[in-house]
C-alpha cells in the first residue's frame, strides 16, 4: 500500500513476489550471501514506487538518497534544500548519461545501485572501516546503513521509525 508521499508502507511487499522483476542472470552481489537470501533483503528495502521520490529526496523503489547515489557516480551537485515540513535534504543532478526521469523508469538500474551500494557497505565492514554492533546481524546493518548512513549504525539501537521498518523487514534475510 501507498502512502501520501508515495511511499510504501512497511511490509507492504507481504504476499507478492517483489523479486519478480529479477533477471534469471542474477548474481548475488554479496560474500557469503546466497541468491535467495539476497532477493529477500532487496524485497524488504523496497519501500515505494520504482518511479516514486520520496519526501526525504530519495529516488526508485529503494529510496536511494542523493548523497549515496553521488558516493556510486550516479549524482553531481549536491544541495540542501528546505522540503515541505521544514525538513533539510539533498537534491542532486543526475551524471550523463542519467537523468532522474531515466534512473526512475530503470529498475535495474536501481537494483544495480543498490547492489553496488550493499557491496562497498560489506567491504567496509569487514575491513573495520564501519563497525558492526554485537548482536546486529549483517542484513540487519546494511539495511540501516541504507537508511540512514553511518551516523544512524553507530546510534544502533536508537533509530528512525522509517528506518526500523525497514531493519525489522531486513534483519533476518542473511
Amino acid at each position: 500500500m501507498m502512502t501520501s508521499t508515495g511511499e510504501r508502507r512497511a511490509g507492504a511487499n507481504m504476499g507478492r513476489p517483489a523479486v519478480a522483476r529479477f533477471p534469471s542472470a542474477m548474481r548475488c552481489p554479496l560474500d557469503g550471501v546466497s541468491l535467495s537470501a539476497w532477493q529477500r533483503f532487496v524485497a524488504a528495502l523496497e519501500v515505494q514506487g520504482v518511479d516514486a521520490v520520496s519526501e526525504r529526496g530519495g529516488f526508485g523503489s529503494y529510496d536511494l538518497r542523493p548523497k549515496r547515489l553521488r558516493d556510486l557516480g550516479y549524482t553531481t551537485d549536491l544541495r540542501r534544500v528546505r522540503a515541505r515540513g521544514g525538513r533539510q535534504i539533498y537534491t542532486c543532478s543526475f551524471v550523463a548519461p542519467w537523468t532522474q526521469e531515466r534512473f526512475l523508469a530503470d529498475p535495474l538500474a536501481q537494483l544495480g545501485a543498490l547492489a553496488q551500494s550493499m557491496k562497498l557497505h560489506q567491504q567496509d565492514l569487514r575491513a573495520g572501516k564501519i563497525r558492526l554492533p554485537d548482536g546486529l546481524s549483517l542484513s540487519g546493518a546494511l539495511a540501516i546503513l541504507h537508511r540512514g548512513g553511518r551516523g544512524a549504525l553507530a546510534a544502533w539501537p536508537d533509530l528512525f521509525d522509517h528506518t526500523r521498518a525497514v531493519f525489522e523487514r531486513a534483519r533476518g534475510a542473511f
